[in-house]
């Protein structure tokens, strides 16, 4: 019997994590690299298409119309004034930003709790911010006050890039996010990394509730442990 409840509380503490973490890196979302041209995301992400025919993995987020991939300057060569100056290797070709307007959002119909991590680079001069909503579309409850995004990169002169390196980014909420919304001026702000499910883009932290799952898993195991080596009665 003891056997089988230590096999349960090691099982409980393997679930302990009750979300995966969704990383969205914007790579190959347009159909070309280096480009000008900057496809809308759409459903890229979504089991659908970006607006130039392109396919990514199916994550289930779909993009707001004035989303647009943009692309991230290498050495040598220019396709905007942005770059991740040689910092990511994952994600150095795309980012996300605003194609028209002062504002776009993505969807994700099935929810993600805790926060969203963020890669980032501000214009001088400019302001950016993100917040996230219960409802799709960025309707429903605000779940957390927007987080202000200010100036931070010094530029990349190598990289012939102003936004540029990205700094990582922030903003954790309470319940559960189905949309998030993004502010700024059109090629003043880009993101990559969205990280839905944890506050670091660098380094995910589970949420709060996959933290006590595990601490209780823990306590559960230490218990049983000294329980079953108690000397037995010789009565």
């Amino acid at each position: 019997m003891r056997h089988l409840l230590l096999a349960a509380a090691f099982s409980a503490l393997l679930a302990a994590p009750a979300q995966a973490v969704v990383v969205i890196g914007f790579e190959g979302v347009n159909a070309t690299y280096p480009s000008t041209s900057y496809a809308d995301i759409l459903s890229f992400y979504s089991g659908g298409t970006s607006s130039q025919g392109t396919t990514g993995a199916n994550l289930g987020a779909t993009f707001a119309s004035n989303a647009v991939a943009v692309c991230l300057n290498a050495l040598g060569g220019s396709c905007s004034n942005a770059s991740r100056g040689g910092l990511s290797v994952t994600s150095s070709q795309g980012g996300m930003g605003i194609g028209s307007g002062t504002s776009t959002y993505f969807d994700f119909p099935s929810g993600f709790s805790f926060a969203i991590g963020f890669s980032y680079a501000v214009a001088p001069g400019s302001v950016a911010t993100i917040s996230a909503y219960s409802g799709l579309g960025g309707n429903g409850a605000l779940l957390a006050p927007p987080l202000v995004l200010l100036p931070g990169s010094p530029g990349c002169a190598a990289y012939n890039a102003s936004r540029c390196p990205f700094g990582p980014g922030g903003y954790s909420f309470s319940g559960v996010a189905k949309s998030v919304v993004f502010t700024g001026q059109p090629g003043k702000v880009v993101w990559d990394d969205l990280t839905l499910g944890a506050n670091d883009p660098q380094s995910p932290v589970p949420e709060p509730a996959a933290w006590l799952s595990l601490m209780l898993g823990l306590a559960s195991l230490t218990v049983l442990g000294r329980r079953q080596a108690l000397p037995r009665s010789r009565d």
